[in-house]
C-alpha cells in the first residue's frame, strides 16, 4: 500500500544516525505546555492540490496540534535518536479547496524532530514531521468524471511531512506534502496528493 511504503520511507530517513537531536527548540509539545497546557502549535499556508492531475486546483490548510498525551516523565531518560519516535502529538486540520474541487477534514498523530540545530544562528533549526491519520472528505465516490477524483468513499486514510526551518522558539516556515486514499479498499481508489507552503506558530 503506498501509505505504508511512504511512511516507512519518511521513518527510516527520520532515524538518521546523528541527526535527530532532543527537542529543545520549537514548540512546547508536553502536556501542560503550550497554550491551557494542551495547544502546542498552529500551521497553516496555500496548498497545491492534487498538481498535475485531475482536480489540479489550490486549497487553504489550517491546522492545530495538541500536546502529546504522553508524559514527559516517561520519555525522559530515552536517547534523543528516538525519543520522538514516543511523542507524537495529536492534530486537527483541513484543506479548504477554492475551485468548487474537493476539501477535507483530518485528524491524527503527528512526530516531529529537528535534524540541525543552531543552523544559521543560535535558537533556530531544520525540523521533519511525519503525520498520520485519517480524513474526511467531500469528494465523488464513482461519478468517473473528467475533473474530479473517484475517491471511493468519504473516509480515506491520511499520510504526510513536512521539513521545515524553525526560526525561532515560535515561528517556523515549511514545505508540505501530504497524501489520501482508501488503501485499495474500495473499487476505486483515485486517491489525492498535495503540497504547499505553511507557516507555523508555537503557542
Amino acid at each position: 500500500m503506498r501509505v505504508r511504503a511512504v511512511g516507512w520511507t519518511i521513518l527510516a530517513a527520520g532515524l538518521l544516525p546523528g541527526l535527530a537531536a532532543a527537542q529543545t527548540t520549537g514548540p512546547r509539545i508536553y502536556a501542560g505546555q503550550g497554550l491551557a497546557g494542551v495547544f502546542s502549535e498552529i500551521r497553516g499556508g496555500a496548498i497545491w492540490h492534487d498538481p498535475g492531475a485531475k482536480e489540479d486546483s489550490f486549497a487553504v490548510n489550517g491546522e492545530v496540534l495538541f500536546a502529546t498525551p504522553v508524559p514527559e516523565r516517561l520519555t525522559a531518560g530515552l536517547p534523543p535518536l528516538y525519543r520522538w519516535v514516543f511523542e507524537p502529538r495529536p492534530h486537527l486540520g483541513f484543506h479548504a479547496n477554492t475551485d468548487g474541487k474537493t476539501s477535507k477534514g483530518y485528524a491524527g498523530l503527528t512526530w516531529t524532530t529537528f535534524l540541525a540545530r543552531d543552523v544559521l544562528r543560535r535558537g533556530d533549526g531544520i525540523r521533519f514531521d511525519f503525520l498520520f491519520g485519517g480524513s474526511l472528505n467531500d469528494g465523488k465516490h464513482n461519478a468517473r468524471l473528467a475533473d474530479r477524483k473517484d475517491l471511493g468513499g468519504n473516509l480515506l486514510f491520511h499520510v504526510g511531512a513536512e521539513i521545515g526551518y524553525q526560526v525561532d522558539r515560535n515561528w517556523s516556515v515549511s514545505f508540505f506534502v501530504d497524501h489520501d486514499s482508501n488503501g485499495g479498499t474500495a473499487r476505486r481508489n483515485q486517491g489525492l496528493n498535495s503540497l504547499g507552503l505553511r507557516l507555523g506558530y508555537a503557542l
